[in-house]
């Protein structure tokens, strides 16, 4: 083996440490030893349905894109299947020194896989170049599995973080979590984007870990249809949590079912209801008596105190940071007050996609007010509803989406993210202005 790739598979950082400090340079100086041209390896980002370039070399600054690996193409599901290395030639395929050959592996975790390396050569494989490569792969796999339980930790901690910050301000919060675990039923009404099923999730997980976590957006009209789906629902939640969502909506003749089905039908799970504080519908008196029997009530980010605030973003920021692999990006004093003084109608749905915003589109390493500021073009990064029939408006919040997670996976760099979405590079600087992206 390489001498340097010795001394660097020797090193003692493990997990994601040797995945951010380590491959970057053992790949460069295996490939230069083995004498590759280029290569590229490939990995899933962690708790998302993405891929980026974990490390690269030969490419140069404009990069390389290969095509013919679009995720779910035909050649990809033949590498993800295949237990022996897949070979491309440089005649049939389009590599980047067109004269090379490539040799692809496979890379998996916990019998899944995460991903592939490749690396393009002049001559055939020798048979030390294709162990190294193999071994390479293994060991990715095994430090990327390492990865896994720490960052799920690290995110627990920043999660923990911004809801206990905003957990603190619910009144009466550990009194209607004592009744929850006595009467397996809570209401939790507040405004929209309150953070009323991230409640009810976290209450889930503390006092039911492991259990069913069913949510339930919109109920049937039909009284028999909606029996039926309540005896449904009720047996595959179980011994966990079913959520209604939107029981401000229910027609007396719903309030009436609901109530007779938690009453009567023996379901030994947990029932969690959400809905706005106010209930603006006539309420038949025992589904009041129901819903006011264990209940909470959220408040609005404008009653926040400033100071609390502060806190409160600063923290979202640092986990959405992490979650989007910027973690040494800060946030300037200024656009930490512009973000503190802003109205939020949304509360904490607005106040993230915000800061999301803020965080995708800042070019350096500090957001500042510019990055957060909407624009003539810009936009919520969420798709609007299913019910939202403004095509326009529906196909640039995607085409914004896909092009901020491509300036995430490659750094910037506008070649290969124009490779990546299949447009020219032209194509993608009109699009960039268009929808306020540079």
């Amino acid at each position: 083996m390489p001498s340097q790739a010795i001394s660097l598979l020797a090193s003692e950082k493990i997990g994601k440490d040797w995945m951010d400090s380590v491959l970057p340079l053992l790949w460069d100086g295996l490939c230069t030893e083995l004498g590759f041209s280029a290569g590229v390896v490939v990995l899933k980002a962690e708790d998302e349905d993405s891929f980026y370039e974990s490390a690269s070399f030969g490419y140069g600054e404009d990069g390389f894109y290969y095509s013919f690996l679009n995720r779910g193409s035909e050649h990809w599901e033949e590498l993800m299947r295949s237990q022996e290395p897949i070979f491309f030639s440089g005649t049939e395929f389009e590599l980047f020194s067109k004269k090379t050959n490539a040799m692809t592996i496979r890379i998996r975790s916990a019998q899944k896989e995460i991903g592939f390396l490749l690396a393009e050569m002049d001559d055939s494989l020798s048979l030390p170049a294709g162990i190294f490569l193999t071994l390479l792969s293994e060991k990715i796999g095994n430090e990327w599995g390492k990865t896994r339980p720490s960052l799920v930790a690290k995110e627990t901690v920043f999660v923990d973080n911004s809801l206990s910050l905003s957990r603190r301000e619910i009144p009466n919060l550990d009194l209607a979590i004592s009744e929850f675990t006595k009467q397996k039923v809570l209401t939790i009404l507040g405004p929209s984007g309150s953070g009323k099923k991230t409640l009810a999730k976290w209450i889930h997980q503390s006092q039911l870990p492991g259990a069913p976590f069913l949510v339930v957006e919109s109920l049937p009209d039909h009284f028999g249809k909606l029996e039926k789906a309540l005896a449904v629902w009720g047996s595959e939640s179980r011994q966990g949590s079913l959520v209604l969502v939107g029981i401000h909506a229910l027609s007396l003749g719903q309030q009436q079912i609901l109530s007779d089905w938690w009453s009567k039908s023996g379901y030994s799970g947990s029932l969690f209801l959400l809905g706005p504080e106010e209930m603006s519908q006539e309420l038949l008196p025992e589904f009041e008596r129901f819903l006011r029997k264990n209940s909470l009530v959220l408040p609005s980010l404008r009653f926040l105190p400033k100071a609390k605030l502060q806190t409160l973003v600063q923290a979202i920021f640092e986990e959405l940071c992490n979650s989007q692999n910027r973690s040494g990006l800060k946030l300037g004093a200024l656009s930490l007050q512009e973000l503190v003084f802003r109205s939020y109608p949304g509360n904490f749905t607005d106040l993230r996609n915000a800061i999301l915003t803020g965080i995708l589109t800042c070019r350096s390493n500090q957001v500042e007010p510019a990055d957060l500021e909407p624009g003539k073009f810009k936009m919520d990064l969420e798709i609007p509803d299913a019910e939202d029939l403004d095509l326009r408006r529906g196909t640039e919040a995607l085409e914004r989406q896909k092009i901020l997670l491509a300036m995430r996976i490659f750094s910037g760099n506008q070649i290969r993210m124009a490779k990546a979405l299949g447009i020219s590079r032209g194509s993608l600087q009109y699009k960039m202005k268009q929808l306020g992206l540079m």
